[in-house]
């Protein structure tokens, strides 16, 4: 039975593409959930919009991701933590600098866009890079000052 791919299928094909499947695959997988469409011209003409639209979707990602690392590159976020002398009493991680970006800059980023090699654990100004997509890095600066009491 002929399908066309409604979604990325792992080991089958991607979006758009026409494929030979089994009658049982496809009647008892595919298109219940609705991940492929019966091979039609109608069908043919709705996976291109799908695809138009899934394009669309896809370059207002990048353009946004854009927006954040232009909004961000070169900024500074300031975290506050107890410390005696120049050792922190925890640590400061991508969670405490994910924090102090949305409450400073008001911009969301996932923690695993935060580079870090190992936790800070002691006060200072360093630079930390965000990679928040393929090709779009911010460097910001972060500084750990102590809490005053």
């Amino acid at each position: 039975m002929k399908v066309i791919l409604r979604t990325d299928v792992d080991k089958l094909g991607k979006l758009g593409e026409v494929v030979d499947v089994s009658n049982g695959y496809a009647r008892n997988f595919l298109l219940p959930r609705q991940l492929a469409l019966l091979s039609t011209p109608d069908a043919e003409f709705q996976i291109q919009a799908e695809r138009k639209r899934q394009v669309r979707r896809e370059q207002q990602k990048i353009d946004e991701l854009k927006r954040i690392v232009e909004t961000l590159n070169g900024r500074s976020v300031t975290i506050s933590v107890k410390a005696q002398e120049e050792k922190l009493y925890g640590s400061v991680g991508a969670p405490e600098i994910v924090d102090a970006i949305q409450k400073e800059h008001k911009v969301a980023i996932p923690e695993s866009a935060v580079v870090l090699e190992a936790p800070f654990k002691t006060l200072g100004t360093p630079d930390v890079t965000l990679r928040v997509g393929p090709g779009n890095e911010a460097v910001i600066k972060v500084w750990i000052v102590a809490e005053s009491d």
